[in-house]
């Protein structure tokens, strides 16, 4: 039986180093900042050694990354699960600006903060297209990375398990990072004009009551599910574990958190389904 293995990354700032104690929690061992030069050596010792646990992960940098994955996908001996984390370039900004630590590549490549999130955005978004799971923490606590994390490590591990994340946004914030579909649900009346309803959210039953008094929001999630009900079921049998679709709406404050809801909820009795809303915080793990 295979030996399981995760291999962690993301830009500096992205939660990377808390998601140390999950893996911690689930029984992994655990390597930190490990160089490519040493995957060779530490995946022998991995599988001849004898430790405590037969599940082991390593957070590495994203520039190691690459080839550290390699090396460990050609290994036999490792059930491999690649995982990336992705955050906004302005969340990283405020993050480093909040706790005042240096960028790693403001030493190492002699950049400003901004030319080292802006590096570290790209290479992270060439290694989204090899992950198992890539999470946007952008907008997410702690307390959030850590329950999406554990919700997929201790159900989605069986193969026949896709976890579906419908992440709510707004558009003028730009797209998340790591998606791998993208819905437009702007064709539905904006609840933000009728004032009784602007400071409310998608999961308040005011505004979910407006917007299902409306042919267009009936006529776009009949749309979406038919679509999804087939595409979803191909990504399942490609071996996928996970998917990233992503809503939109101006604000990402009640069309695109009500429809993310929906599907979520709709999708739950097939699928490992979450709701994650970046540009509305306060309704995640709702």
């Amino acid at each position: 039986m295979k030996k399981e293995l995760v291999i962690l990354t993301g830009p500096s700032g992205s939660g990377v180093s808390s998601t140390k104690f999950v893996f911690e929690e689930l029984g992994y061992y655990i390597v930190e900042n490990l160089p490519s030069s040493a995957i060779d050596a530490l995946l022998d010792s991995f599988e001849h050694d004898k430790f405590f646990t037969e599940k082991f992960a390593l957070m590495v940098s994203i520039d190691a990354a690459s080839e550290i994955l390699k090396k460990a996908r050609d290994n036999g001996a490792f059930d491999t699960t690649f995982v990336v984390l992705t955050t906004d370039k302005n969340e990283l900004l405020k993050r480093y600006a909040l706790t005042r630590h240096t960028h790693p590549r403001a030493i190492s490549n002699k950049v400003s903060l901004e030319e080292g999130i802006d590096i570290d955005i790209k290479l992270t978004t060439e290694l989204i297209q090899e992950s198992d799971l890539s999470v946007d923490t952008t907008g997410l606590t702690v307390k959030d990375l850590r329950q999406g994390l554990m919700s997929f490590f201790t159900k989605s591990k069986e193969k026949d398990i896709l976890t579906v994340s419908f992440i709510s946004f707004g558009m003028k914030n730009g797209a998340p990072a790591g998606l791998d579909m993208l819905f437009d649900v702007r064709i539905i009346p904006n609840p933000y004009w009728v004032e009784e309803l602007k400071s409310l959210t998608g999961y308040d039953q005011k505004v979910v009551d407006y917007m299902m008094s409306f042919d267009e929001t009936h006529q776009l999630l009949d749309n979406i599910i038919q679509f999804l009900t087939k595409h979803l079921k191909e990504i399942k049998n490609s071996g996928r574990h996970s998917y990233n679709v992503g809503i939109g709406c101006s604000g990402g404050q009640h069309r695109s958190t009500f429809v993310a809801k929906y599907l979520k909820d709709y999708f739950s009795n097939q699928y490992l389904t979450q709701a994650i809303h970046r540009d509305s915080p306060e309704l995640n793990g709702k």
